[in-house]
Order: structure tokens, then sequence, then C-alpha cells
């Protein structure tokens, strides 16, 4: 597992985020993450019932773009997007605080009963 300070470009999702990803050395890389652990109901399922995707709502509640999260990148998923555990902290932009004061994006959805487990397989 990979440790990295990112920047939230945009929420595509309930469990799919954009991130520049600091790479160090004044590198970043723009990457779409898909969130571990957990899955989420696509969008357009929201869309077509002409409801709001709650757990989208929650995450730009969160991290909306432009906040600073620490992001621990696992391995690629099926479709290609890198798995991500997602910490932040509400007024930190500080990689260190977050790290080791952050709070857990994924299992706060879990939590709030937005999302569902997921470990890989059928769903």
């Amino acid at each position: 597992m990979f440790q990295y300070e990112a920047q939230v470009k945009r929420v595509v999702d309930g469990d799919t985020l954009e991130l520049n990803i600091d790479l160090g050395f004044g590198v970043g890389i723009d990457q779409i993450v898909r969130l571990a652990h957990i899955n989420a109901p696509d969008s357009v399922q929201w869309s077509l019932s002409g409801i709001e995707d709650p757990a989208k709502d929650f995450i730009m509640s969160k991290i909306p773009p432009g906040a600073v999260c620490v992001v621990n990148i696992s391995r690629k998923e099926k479709w290609g997007r890198w798995l991500a555990e997602i910490y932040y902290l509400p007024g930190s932009i500080s990689r260190e605080e977050i790290a080791l004061q952050g709070r857990q994006l994924n299992q706060e959805m879990i939590t709030a009963g937005l999302v569902t487990p997921y470990e890989g397989g059928k769903k």
C-alpha cells in the first residue's frame, strides 16, 4: 500500500473521485480512484429516479473539490481504477496531521448507511 497527499478535483459519483495525487518532488498526476471496501449505487440509477445521489452529496460535504486529503492506494480493480482509502480532516491541509488524526471517508460512508461493504466479486 502506498500513501500520498492528494487534492480533490471532482467527485464523479458515490464511490469514484478524480484526484490530483502528489507523487513528491513537485510531480503530480490526475487519477480517477474508486473507494476501496465499498459499493455505492451508480449515478445513472439516481438520475433515472430523479433523486440526488446521497453518497456523492456526502463526499461533497466532507471533501469538496479543492480539499486536501491523504489517500492510501492499494491496487487496480478490474476496470483499471486504483482502489483508495481516503482520509480527511476538516480545516487541515497538513499531510502529517491528516494521516494521524484524519477521518476515514470509506468507513464513514458505511456507518452512515450510504454504501454497502464490498470486497470484490459479484455485487
